[in-house]
């Protein structure tokens, strides 16, 4: 029953024939009103996965500023992390597989604050922080103590983190290592 209703009278299918056009025009038809849309659609997409990143280089100058306006003694890896440790620990230190225990607080380095778990430790697996911190928090140990300056791209790169850190930002943690697993 459905099938008739979709036919004309020369029995094919309504949406293939158009009394008096030809099979080819209207593909050709379709084919553009097709494209158009898709391109219509591509246009209008705002591309927000596209920033510009920095390299820590071009961010040393600040962080260094950073660095001697808080009077932090930094020690600067070749990953571009400046840092202090503060209290080395006794305990284990992590590593990639490690689940640690953290309070710690992070700033701009205009320092408007990002985030404050001082009171609130957070404990997760270290592979699931930042690369900076997976990178800097096994310089100490378990009851560790450090501060770090990391450049953007070891943080939220050059898209940051929508009202709360602008793109290509430095960070700076205080970080107490509070236990390791």
């Amino acid at each position: 029953m459905v099938k008739m209703l979709l036919q004309n009278r020369n029995n094919a299918p309504h949406w293939k024939t158009k009394p008096g056009q030809p099979k080819n025009k209207r593909m050709k038809k379709l084919t553009i009103l097709l494209s158009t849309v898709f391109i219509l659609i591509s246009c209008s997409k705002k591309n927000d996965n596209h920033c510009t990143p920095v390299t820590p280089e071009s961010e040393s100058d600040e962080i260094t500023a950073f660095c001697n306006a808080q009077g932090i003694n930094y020690i600067a890896d070749t990953n571009g992390i400046y840092y202090q440790v503060i209290d080395q620990g006794s305990g284990m230190t992590p590593n990639q597989n490690s689940v640690v225990t953290v309070t710690y607080k992070a700033t701009t380095l205009d320092g408007t604050t990002v985030d404050d778990n001082t009171t609130t430790p957070v404990t997760q697996p270290l592979n699931q922080f930042i690369e900076g911190w997976r990178l800097a928090l096994p310089y100490i140990q378990q009851g560790g103590h450090i501060k770090m300056i990391l450049p953007s791209m070891l943080a939220y790169g050059c898209t940051g983190i929508s009202g709360k850190v602008p793109p290509n930002s430095p960070l700076y943690y205080d970080i107490v290592l509070m236990k390791v697993e």
